[in-house]
């Protein structure tokens, strides 16, 4: 089984904000950019707090397993700051995410995005740096994304929301080498009254038999632990 060694790891997410930083910079800012990048996702928490999601894998392709993240936000620092940690899996199942700096964003889908890299990578023998940028770059390419209306269910209440839909492979040339994987489709949505905003972030793998997909990966908000 293809891990990724913990000095990847942190090169990764060095350049993946490094790549996400730039590309702000340096090109106009798409629906989905506002969404997860310059909308402040944590400005309804009063931290030091901690916000614990559910995460359930299934389908065809793997054995499947329920679990939880918990990510942990402190006060903000005198940079102002919040230096975010996470508890990701459980088990034999715990993943190492390292921490990071945020001001206003909800990270939860960069963690989930780090989780699904590496499984990518180790399902198709391809590169993590290729992963990541289909990831990024489908973010500003409007025929890479859509956004759709969406509900939130929060302690048994409807709440109105947005679904960002993304499929990072479908036309890319490389993914010919993984057709079995291109018409992945990455999904966040977002509801201003849950705590963190986030709602849940999954992906899913569809069959060709159009029966149960190969595989179906979903973090939903739980609750706020105390």
């Amino acid at each position: 089984m293809f891990f990724l060694s913990k000095l990847k790891i942190f090169v990764f997410i060095f350049l993946f904000f490094t790549f996400f930083n730039k590309n702000l910079k340096s090109n106009e800012l798409t629906e989905v950019h506002k969404l997860l990048v310059t909308k402040d996702h944590l400005s309804n928490l009063k931290t030091p707090t901690k916000l614990k999601y559910i995460f359930r894998k299934t389908g065809t392709l793997e054995p499947g397993f329920n679990d939880r993240v918990v990510m942990i936000i402190p006060e903000k620092n005198d940079k102002g700051v919040h230096n975010i940690k996470f508890d990701f899996f459980s088990g034999y199942n715990k993943k190492d995410i390292k921490s990071a700096d945020y001001r206003t964003n909800n990270p939860i889908f960069h963690a989930f995005w780090e989780h699904d890299i590496e499984l990518m990578s180790r399902l198709t023998e391809g590169s993590w740096i290729y992963f990541r940028k289909r990831i990024t770059w489908a973010m500003s390419d409007p025929y890479k994304f859509s956004i759709k209306p969406a509900k939130c269910d929060l302690n048994g209440k409807k709440l109105d929301g947005q679904t960002i839909e993304l499929k990072p492979y479908v036309d890319d040339y490389e993914s010919k080498k993984f057709k079995k994987y291109a018409n992945k489709i990455y999904f966040i949505t977002l509801c201003d009254e849950v705590p963190g905003v986030i709602y849940e972030v999954s992906t899913l793998i569809p069959s060709d038999k159009e029966d149960e997909p190969l595989m179906k990966e979903t973090l939903i908000f739980d609750k706020i632990v105390k």
